[in-house]
């Protein structure tokens, strides 16, 4: 179920199916994750039982686009039951004087409703982006209202606060103190063993040349697609099918025994590095082609 940016009232509990399962690749930002938000969530009566409060406040996932940020908190709130609260920063912001505010402040009412909850604010840099910049002079009662919202989180319950940003030095420092989202985790590019594992995924559901050994190809995929993201790996996997049937429309349509063969992966690595390439046209073109 998906929540409107601008605070629709939703029927119920939103409570994703992702697990940790899902978020390739991203192992250490899985296990931050977990200390962060699902420790305090899920064993609040230890932290007690130490003399401490089981509150994590809030972390920023950070990283460039397509590593899996969102993912990681559709997952944290599907492995701890939790409602899920999605903010879409840049359709929240209105041109209307406090709209957005009370948007914001609907968001945390929801969220105390239906606790324990997540509530994800995507991309954070376009609602609270630094108050010194000139151009976020008109946001400064935007993030002021967030600011409050986040000190006051300790007497919500247990309500935890996740932010995506492909820029974290962009976001207002104030949000960036203790209490309010404690810690930047970063989502970088997966290495070449994340890779192999992403392709995996992917290659799982592909009826490939029986020629082909899934676990052999995903490792050679990994090592020749360095640099790629694991959107750009389920790109990459979707072009080599699309290849497959154009090839098989080019052969009379005949579609006994069509399987998608190593040189329909070596062709979307091609066109995939052209998408790579600043002087490339946009990959929304590429798709159309």
């Amino acid at each position: 179920m998906s929540n409107d940016p601008a605070g629709a009232q939703p029927a119920q509990r939103s409570v994703p199916p992702t697990r940790y399962s899902d978020v390739l690749g991203q192992n250490a930002a899985v296990e931050a994750a977990r200390d962060l938000i699902e420790l305090p969530l899920k064993h609040a009566d230890l932290f007690i039982r130490i003399g401490a409060k089981p509150s994590g406040h809030g972390i920023i996932l950070a990283g460039p686009p397509g590593t899996g940020k969102t993912l990681l908190a559709r997952a944290v709130a599907g492995e701890c039951g939790a409602h899920i609260e999605i903010v879409n920063g840049p359709a929240l912001l209105s041109k209307w004087v406090g709209e957005t505010e009370a948007a914001i402040r609907d968001v945390f009412e929801r969220a105390q409703k239906f606790a324990p909850a997540v509530i994800l604010f995507d991309e954070i840099d376009s609602i609270a982006p630094s108050r010194s910049a000139e151009s976020a002079q008109h946001q400064v009662s935007t993030v002021a209202q967030l600011l409050v919202l986040l000190d006051g989180i300790e007497e919500r319950g247990q309500i935890f606060v996740l932010a995506t940003t492909n820029r974290p030095e962009h976001v207002d420092p104030a949000l960036r103190r203790p209490g309010r989202f404690d810690q930047v985790v970063w989502m970088g590019l997966p290495d070449e063993h994340g890779r192999a594992d992403i392709f995996e995924h992917y290659l799982r559901g592909l009826k490939l040349d029986p020629r082909l050994a899934h676990d052999r190809l995903a490792a050679e995929l990994a090592s020749a697609a360095q640099g790629l993201t694991g959107a750009d790996i389920a790109y990459l996997c979707q072009r080599a099918a699309m290849f497959c049937v154009k090839d098989a429309v080019g052969a009379g349509g005949a579609n006994e025994g069509i399987a998608i063969k190593r040189h329909h992966f070596d062709d979307a690595l091609s066109l995939l590095a052209t998408v790579h390439d600043t002087d490339a046209p946009p990959r929304h073109l590429l798709l159309a082609g």
